[in-house]
């Protein structure tokens, strides 16, 4: 059904005057690649881009209006920051809606666990939802900006580099309801601390109105602080709690079976144990708005690319994780490879996990321990702490591992190592492109097959 909203309305939001006719639009662009006819162009700037140089090209598309911090030749309003007004024109949006708003933040598995509470609510409501992880102080308000007069509920996930940014997000988004998945280290270097961390994602639960509910995750201490910052309502899950897990295995198929009180047991297609805390958060937020059938709305949800997802390459099952990493999601990820049903060789290809300030090089020293003790039986790495990672395999054991400094010449290696029947990981930070080395392998098995 979409909305519509004339440019005065939006002039007197962001407090400028406007240039040009009042005219309707009904969508916001940020992109003039992607600008589409009546839409209004926000000029963003960052460190490496400046917006306002693509005003005029949005003009010519046959933008409505574009908002920029300089004046241009057409139809415009000016203001002294496009991205704050995009965010006030967002609030302003959101404001317009009595909808529930499910907010979700963490350190690990934002994304999935917004994807799974989609796809549990999506059973019975009109759900948006944020895209892929466009979860940061642009991502936000657009996805906002997709409730209209249909929407039921929104799930919206927040992202964080530094403090003060989760408040903000909420101030844009006013959530109704919110959760925190895990708190773990992750981005210390914008962070500083662990604490910090733990400061920020609690001010999802501090920024709830009275009247709000927060989902405790019963088996993450520094959540269980979180939740104190709020004192409305309450749900919990995990081991313990209102949503509990009494078991999780694996079947012959790597599929995994539940069995969770009050649900039952449901059969999902989802390739990590760690991932039932998700799928517990997913429940406990569906029966609170009164879901009573969640596995083929759990089971519909696409797992977003570079999270867990499990595919063959002739014969080879490969684990693509290669979205982001950080200590506990490596761990996660490596405890996926070893659950893994069959009798092939275990194999792991890890990219450096960024952003673990001065404590790095221990930190990846760490994880290659962690994979040896774990029965890993080959390690791959990549990166500036690949060398590292290798050094604390080999200390616990490890023989067949080996670093390298180049996504080709490991795509090979690993080419010539792997047979049919064996299990493969690939893992790392977005910044270390894992993904390259899939498709490298992708490449190389279709030119040997052909």
């Amino acid at each position: 059904m979409g909305w519509t909203y004339r440019i005065n309305e939006l002039a007197e939001t962001v407090g400028a005057t406007p240039v040009g006719a009042d005219t309707t639009f009904t969508a916001v662009s940020t992109d003039t690649r992607k600008l589409a006819p009546g839409e209004v162009f926000f000029a963003l700037s960052g460190e490496n881009f400046d917006g306002n140089q693509y005003a005029g090209q949005a003009i010519e598309k046959g933008a409505a209006a574009v908002v920029t911090s300089q004046s241009v030749d057409g139809p415009c309003l000016v203001v002294d920051d496009p991205l704050a007004a995009l965010q006030a024109f967002a609030a302003h949006h959101r404001a317009r809606f009595d909808i529930p708003l499910v907010a979700i933040t963490g350190s690990v598995g934002k994304t999935t666990s917004k994807d799974l509470i989609a796809g549990a609510l999506g059973t019975r409501y009109r759900v948006i939802k944020t895209e892929g992880n466009f979860n940061n102080e642009i991502g936000c308000p657009l996805s906002l900006l997709q409730i209209d007069d249909e929407t039921d509920i929104a799930v919206i996930e927040m992202g964080a580099t530094r403090l003060g940014n989760i408040a903000e997000l909420c101030g844009i988004a006013r959530p109704s309801e919110s959760a925190i998945t895990r708190i773990v280290p992750a981005h210390l270097e914008g962070f500083g601390s662990i604490e910090n961390v733990e400061r920020t994602k609690g001010e999802i639960a501090e920024t709830l109105p009275g009247d709000g509910v927060f989902y405790v995750n019963t088996d993450d201490t520094a959540c269980l602080r979180a939740a104190e910052r709020f004192s409305g309502r309450k749900v919990r899950y995990g081991s313990a709690g209102d949503v509990t897990l009494r078991s999780c295995a694996f079947n012959e198929a790597g599929e995994m079976v539940v069995d969770i009180d009050p649900v039952g047991q449901m059969t999902l297609p989802l390739a990590s144990r760690d991932l039932t805390t998700n799928v517990l958060l997913a429940l406990a937020i569906g029966l609170q708005h009164g879901v009573t059938e969640f596995e083929a709305g759990l089971r519909g949800v696409t797992i977003s690319a570079g999270r867990l997802r499990v595919f063959d390459l002739n014969g080879v099952t490969i684990i693509d994780d290669t979205y982001n990493a950080n200590p506990a999601s490596t761990e996660a990820a490596l405890r996926a490879l070893m659950e893994r049903p069959g009798s092939g060789a275990r194999m792991a290809v890890l990219g450096d996990m960024l952003e673990m300030g001065p404590e790095s090089a221990g930190i990846h020293r760490s994880v290659g321990e962690q994979a040896a003790e774990m029965g890993v039986g080959r390690l791959f790495t990549y990166g500036p702490h690949g060398s590292d990672t290798i050094a604390g395999a080999r200390a616990a054991g490890l023989t067949e591992a080996a670093a390298f400094d180049g996504h080709a010449v490991l795509a090979e290696s690993i080419r010539q190592a792997v047979r049919p029947g064996d299990v493969l990981l690939v893992k790392g930070s977005r910044g270390m492109r894992m993904e390259t080395v899939i498709e490298a392998l992708r490449t190389a098995e279709a030119q040997h097959t052909d």
